[in-house]
């Protein structure tokens, strides 16, 4: 499919002129390499499957600025405190989202009281909206009404997930903020082909150390708290614009405040409203990396304009 991301570009133009223009940073777009079915990683925690993305071209990380402390304001972004990166990926065949995600940190926080939920710990939150249709996620007027008219509101149109690491009592994963459902249990995921999340860490509380992320990702258009069969999924297809956005969060005081919350892009309410995600555009694979690829014709103007952009 050559150069369709023109020919989406002008639909969304011509039909919604609010999802065109609601993402951060306005008038940015950042970049979802493909890999080709041979090479889509094993959702493992060892991120030794990603060494082929060129990170100059796709990385997001504190270094590059795209990761921003938001909250606290004197936490800067100190490297030698926390520094992030993340790259972010796709496959047509599978027609799931990836992500990876390296947060170096000098002060390991994992002790939450009650690790059966969120909690406040470290952790990486990734958010997506797949269809691109933007939103409210979370507002607090919600928290008023019934369970079941809670549950056709929050999370339905994009998805908040949350990693706690290391386990505790075997909780580790979650999606929304307050507890679990049919894709994550807390513990463990009942339905894989929808989502799988692997993990690693180095260190041990109260020390430096590494986590290291990664996560594949369905593409919800709307995501139901029934089960799968009543939700439907987008078709990813090349050219296409998804929003997706990161949290990081680092406690070290343990004083009940963030010390800091890193996030991208650099508007913290990004886990709550879709409006706030980065425009992602989904490129077709590089045969250049991939010699058994199909694709082969628009690789070089891209990664020529995605060098531009950056």
């Amino acid at each position: 499919m050559k150069l369709s991301r023109w020919a989406f570009a002008a639909a969304l133009v011509a039909g919604s002129l609010r999802m065109a223009s609601a993402h951060e940073p306005p008038g940015e777009t950042y970049f979802a390499f493909q890999f080709p079915i041979n090479a889509v990683p094993e959702i493992d925690g060892d991120v030794g499957d990603w060494a082929m993305v060129p990170r100059d071209v796709f990385e997001i990380s504190v270094e590059k600025g795209n990761i921003v402390e938001t909250v606290r304001g004197d936490a800067g972004n100190d490297l030698a405190d926390f520094n992030a990166r993340n790259l972010v990926a796709w496959n047509e065949q599978t027609n799931r989202v990836y992500s990876m995600a390296v947060n170096v940190d000098d002060n390991l926080d994992n002790d939450r009281p009650d690790p059966s939920n969120y909690n406040f710990d470290d952790a990486w939150h990734f958010v997506i909206d797949a269809d691109h249709s933007g939103g409210d996620m979370y507002a607090d007027d919600w928290t008023t009404l019934s369970e079941p008219e809670q549950q056709q509101l929050f999370y339905t149109t994009g998805q908040l997930y949350q990693i706690h690491l290391p386990p505790i009592d075997g909780y580790w994963a979650f999606m929304y903020i307050k507890a679990t459902n049919w894709l994550t249990t807390g513990r463990e995921f009942p339905f894989p082909e929808y989502l799988e999340i692997g993990w690693n860490r180095t260190g041990e509380t109260g020390g430096p150390g590494v986590y290291t992320y990664e996560i594949k990702a369905t593409p919800w258009q709307t995501w139901d708290w029934d089960g799968p069969t009543q939700s439907t999924i987008v078709d990813l297809q090349e050219g296409k614009v998804i929003h997706i956005g990161f949290l990081y969060k680092d406690y070290d005081l343990d004083d009940g405040r963030y010390d800091g919350s890193y996030d991208f892009p650099a508007v913290h309410n990004v886990w709550r409203n879709a409006n706030l995600m980065a425009d992602f555009e989904l490129l077709p694979v590089d045969d250049s990396l991939f010699p058994t690829a199909v694709e082969t014709d628009s690789w070089g103007r891209i990664k020529s304009r995605i060098l531009t952009n950056n």
